[in-house]
């Protein structure tokens, strides 16, 4: 085996090993190509990162994962995101399918966030809440695109200036998000960013995965594991209410192996409010140290997705408001628990929650961190 280390800007390190059979022969590329005009009129483009072992394209608007392509057991390769199939529908038809969340990831509870003792007021686009970063998040802006190629890797580098009071956020934030794609069947998402004023920062990145590669099929037989004891308890309108619930034994327990539809339907107050899930895992109790936190499997084809994250857990989302309104790939409609997303990011409502410690951005501290995405087939 091949060792090798990358080294992050904060001094956190992945570790990561290739193996002879995988890396030779050395395969990897980056194509570009148009993918369509917005309503603007500005072009955006689309990049394929390609490695012997998986392909992911990406569109400059909204940082938007469009595919990923990832062998089954058999060697047979299928997409295991869900997405559209043209840039119009992502623009007009926002249910973050892919997309760069920010600057704040999940709900903050009427938009209300404190910074330094300081209230202030965010735009509303789920009233009375904002969701994901306001009216205009990163899911609708253009990024600045550059690529990078190594022996066993490729790299997408993506970089936003967000001005000053963007969304009702303080300070002009400089955005850097790298899509890293490896030989071993890794993408890794870096998240950097400084800014002049003490402001809030918490990026998520928002794939729907169906391990299946068919669209048209649901998540519900996916096998999940999760390294988290505790979730946060909701209200009524989604929003934590600051409360941590121990999930064993009960239909949130993903400490050992089970289907994603084998408690979904139980009656508990917390699925119901949620319509499935939609709550967020805590995996730690700080940030900084890359730790696994998902392990995703689908029997059928082999494939296995495994996620660790330099963050302290993860929003579990089971895609319960799709419906067949929205039509997908291929032109297959949609459907509740098509796809299931693990957005790992900071606590949500964090800074509305006085029960939670909200992470300030400041001038002196820029900030990182990471999330590893590593598919594989049995």
């Amino acid at each position: 085996m091949v060792k090798c280390i990358i080294f992050l800007l904060s001094l956190s390190v992945i570790s990561c090993s290739f193996s002879p059979d995988i890396i030779q022969p050395k395969n990897t590329s980056i194509t570009v190509s148009d993918y369509g005009t917005l309503s603007s009129g500005e072009l955006i483009k689309q990049y394929e990162l390609i490695t012997n072992s998986i392909r992911v394209k990406v569109i400059n608007y909204g940082g938007i994962i469009t595919n990923i392509e990832v062998p089954d057991r058999n060697g047979i390769w299928q997409d295991v995101v869900l997405g559209y199939d043209n840039l119009a529908d992502y623009e007009h038809k926002n249910r973050f399918f892919g997309a760069l969340v920010g600057r704040y990831a999940n709900r903050i509870e009427n938009g209300m966030a404190t910074i330094n003792d300081k209230t202030i007021q965010l735009n509303i686009n789920r009233p009375p809440h904002q969701l994901h970063g306001g009216l205009k998040g990163f899911d609708k802006k253009v990024w600045q695109a550059e690529t990078e190629k190594k022996n066993h890797s490729v790299a997408l580098h993506l970089r936003l200036i967000s001005p000053d009071g963007d969304e009702g956020y303080p300070g002009e934030l400089h955005a850097k998000v790298s899509y890293i794609v490896t030989q071993d069947g890794k993408l890794i998402v870096e998240y950097r960013a400084k800014t002049d004023k003490d402001t809030l920062f918490n990026p998520t990145q928002h794939s729907y995965f169906n391990l299946s590669g068919n669209g048209n099929t649901d998540i519900l037989d996916h096998q999940l594991t999760l390294n988290a004891k505790t979730m946060l308890e909701l209200n009524s309108e989604s929003i934590p209410t600051g409360k941590f619930i121990n999930v064993t034994n009960t239909p949130f327990d993903f400490q050992q192996a089970k289907t994603v539809g084998q408690d979904i339907l139980k009656n508990h107050k917390q699925l119901q409010i949620g319509k499935g899930y939609d709550h967020y895992f805590l995996a730690k109790n700080k940030r900084g140290e890359l730790t696994d936190i998902a392990h995703l499997y689908h029997q059928k084809t082999g494939r296995s997705l495994k996620i660790s994250t330099t963050e302290q857990g993860a929003q579990l989302y089971s895609a319960n408001y799709l419906n067949n309104s929205v039509i997908g790939k291929n032109n297959i409609p949609s459907k509740p628990h098509q796809g299931l997303c693990i957005e790992t990011s900071q606590l949500p409502n964090a800074p509305a929650q006085a029960l939670f410690e909200t992470y300030v951005l400041s001038p002196s501290t820029p900030f990182y961190s990471a999330t590893v995405f590593a598919f594989s087939a049995d």
